[in-house]
């Protein structure tokens, strides 16, 4: 093969499917989910919703590849998320995903990832996952005590946390993730710290353990706006948390590979390292979002309405030709890595000098303490870190 050849080869993308439907609407939840037994009362009485779904995402998938021209792209890694794609019937899953293999190029390595919630795990049900191909699964654990899942309006338990796991490893799972919350309404440090050894002791690969964030247009973002909200950690707790949070997975051998993403050697998720680098990727089902080229498009969020628009349910798109967007989302997702972001690769990716918009942002940040400099590169400082979603935030 020659240069040209080489040059000319398609860039690998990640595919990411949404399945919208849960058990339970939590009330800390701004993701495009349905609790189901409301949706099969006004949308879906007598039909097979799990088959009709599938249908229409095999729609888009071929309309998507026909109109993008993305037949046969090598794909880097695929993701199932939602809602509770655990509680889709995997023969369904498993349609969805032999349809991707059929209309683009995995390879034996391409990471397949599904989200699971503990409430709806089994081995059998893993087991099907494992062997229709899935290679990762990723747990919405969050606590593991079950009075912070109450407040969380969780309907799983601890000990169900604890048996999805053995489930995912009697399965043949070798690579599972546990996400973990922190900064929950009333929950005390020693109550964090004890999750985080709970998650430990199982010794998954991946960890993500984040700060709850009150989102508007959620039951908490609106108990929040009432000022009825109460017992969220003031500001000096949740950074204790957080550099608790640090520490104790460091030592155990997770190296924090982004703000809230913690990784055994070999195990970071490629899934989301390929969003922080600001990848393509296709998202498919209701309400995903997509960033091919030059352009970013999403879907319809309600089923019904995605449904109707199966081979082009885009309700949205954005032109992002604009060479300083692109760069403060550069910026802005590659400081979210600890490695940080080369300014030179960033600068010739989106054709523009990054010293030349932000420079006198980056020379205060580091004056702060917030931010480093090193051979091209710059990266957030511990400090940074703890402090990354205001500092991130100027970059947009």
């Amino acid at each position: 093969m020659n240069k040209g050849e080489k040059h000319r080869a398609p860039r690998s993308i990640a595919i990411y499917v949404h399945i919208p439907f849960c058990l339970h609407k939590c009330g800390y939840c701004d993701f495009n989910s349905y609790a189901l037994d409301t949706l099969l009362e006004k949308d879906h009485a007598g039909q097979d919703w799990a088959a009709s779904y599938t249908d229409v995402v095999i729609q888009e998938i071929a309309g998507r590849c026909a109109n993008l021209s993305l037949s046969g792209r090598p794909v880097e890694s695929v993701f199932f998320g939602g809602g509770t794609p655990s509680l889709f019937p995997v023969e369904e899953t498993a349609r969805i995903l032999d349809t991707i293999r059929r209309s683009f190029t995995p390879s034996a390595s391409t990471e397949i990832t599904l989200e699971a919630n503990p409430g709806a795990s089994d081995v059998e049900r893993f087991a099907a996952l494992r062997e229709a191909g899935f290679n990762r699964l990723s747990i919405g654990v969050q606590s593991f005590d079950d009075e912070t899942l109450r407040r969380l309006d969780r309907i799983h338990t601890g000990d169900d946390a604890r048996a999805a796991f053995r489930s995912a490893r009697q399965a043949g799972f070798s690579n599972v993730s546990l996400d973990l919350m922190f900064g929950i309404p009333f929950q005390s440090p020693e109550q964090a710290k004890t999750d985080i050894e709970s998650a430990l002791v199982l010794a998954p690969e991946h960890l993500s353990a984040y700060e709850l964030t009150i989102e508007p247009g959620t039951h908490f973002g609106a108990l929040h706006s009432r000022g009825e909200l109460a017992g969220l950690p003031n500001e000096e707790t949740a950074l204790a948390m957080w550099e608790m949070r640090d520490r104790l997975l460091s030592e155990a051998g997770y190296e924090r590979y982004e703000i809230s993403n913690f990784a055994r050697p070999g195990y970071c998720c490629r899934h989301n390292l390929n969003y922080w680098k600001r990848g393509e990727y296709l998202g498919i089902g209701a309400g995903a979002h997509s960033l091919i080229g030059d352009r970013r498009f999403w879907n319809h969020a309600r089923p019904d309405v995605y449904a109707k628009e199966a081979k082009d349910p885009a309700a949205g798109e954005e032109n992002i030709t604009n060479k300083r967007k692109a760069l403060g989302e550069s910026l802005m997702l590659g400081l979210r890595l600890r490695e940080g972001v080369s300014l030179r690769e960033v600068s010739e990716r989106c054709g523009t000098d990054p010293e030349e918009k932000y420079g006198e942002l980056f020379f205060n940040l580091e004056k702060k303490g917030l931010l480093e400099r090193s051979n091209g590169n710059i990266r957030l400082t511990h400090r940074g870190t703890l402090l990354a979603n205001r500092i991130l935030a100027e970059f947009l």
